[in-house]
């Protein structure tokens, strides 16, 4: 029996690449709103010789989740979930936009999104005794806080706050749920911010200089911590929010650097970046 796993927003970005990377060695139900992501995405895999089958839903609604089980339970044996999709908006609450729908997309989608995604999982794990593994994918913005992204925040450490409860609840019946924090990623939509900014280079180099290593993540760097927590290799690994974030996370401020060894590796003292 084929082994099954399903990942929610799917279509680009992180999703794409932890999809590609677990379609080497499962069926993978892949969900997203953009079909022609999902086509490309799926013909991808496919020429590689893996196996993706997409299911066209919005993940805030639990019946996505829902058809999506049915079809990975119909394929094999489902034994990993992740929910990836989301969505990121800034607004200061100062000046909190007066439009109910502006906040129910993001709290639909990171939030509730992922709660309806692991009580499918789970639902599937305990009926089939199977001991499932569940990854979500949470963000720095879950452990620190950022001007703007009030709403974004409190969404991500819900997700954050759902993976311990799972671990903690279903651990003894040999399920696990772990969450993924990542920083700053190079997805088509981190791609379009920069564009859109008034200046594109300070945008990216601020970021840069908020990371000890001092570049952006690919998404290939989140796809292979995902994998891993999915894996056997980490199975005494449950209820974490693994950071996959440069350092970002535990750093004082930016700082800057010893001036001798900047010099021999050709960075800028003042903040780390290539001369």
């Amino acid at each position: 029996m084929s082994d099954v796993a399903v990942v929610t927003g799917g279509a680009s970005g992180i999703g794409r690449a932890i999809a590609t990377k677990l379609a080497e060695n499962h069926i993978v139900i892949l969900i997203d709103i953009n079909p022609d992501g999902l086509q490309e995405v799926e013909k991808d895999v496919a020429n590689k010789g893996g196996e993706i089958i997409s299911v066209l839903g919005d993940v805030s609604s639990r019946q996505t989740h829902v058809r999506a089980r049915a079809i990975a339970e119909e394929k094999g044996r489902l034994i990993a979930w992740v929910n990836c999709a989301g969505l990121t908006r800034e607004a200061p609450l100062h000046d909190f936009p007066n439009d109910s729908i502006f906040m129910e997309n993001i709290i639909g989608i990171n939030q509730v999104g992922s709660l309806w995604g692991c009580a499918e999982a789970v639902a599937s794990f305990t009926a089939g005794k199977v001991p499932g593994s569940i990854v979500n994918i949470s963000s720095v913005h879950g452990r620190r806080a950022w001007r703007g992204h009030a709403v974004y925040e409190m969404t991500k450490s819900a997700v954050d706050a759902l993976t311990r409860n799972i671990a903690v609840t279903y651990g003894p019946y040999g399920i696990r749920a772990n969450a993924v924090a990542p920083g700053a990623v190079l997805t088509p939509a981190l791609k379009q911010a920069f564009l859109d900014a008034t200046d594109p280079h300070e945008r990216r180099e601020v970021l840069e200089r908020l990371t000890p290593l001092k570049r952006l993540a690919e998404p290939s760097e989140i796809a292979e911590v995902v994998v891993f927590l999915l894996s056997p290799k980490a199975s005494y690994v449950s209820g974490q929010s693994i950071g996959v974030e440069g350092g970002w996370t535990s750093a004082l401020g930016v700082g800057d650097l010893d001036t001798d060894l900047a010099k021999r590796y050709g960075l800028r003292p003042e903040n780390g970046l290539p001369i």
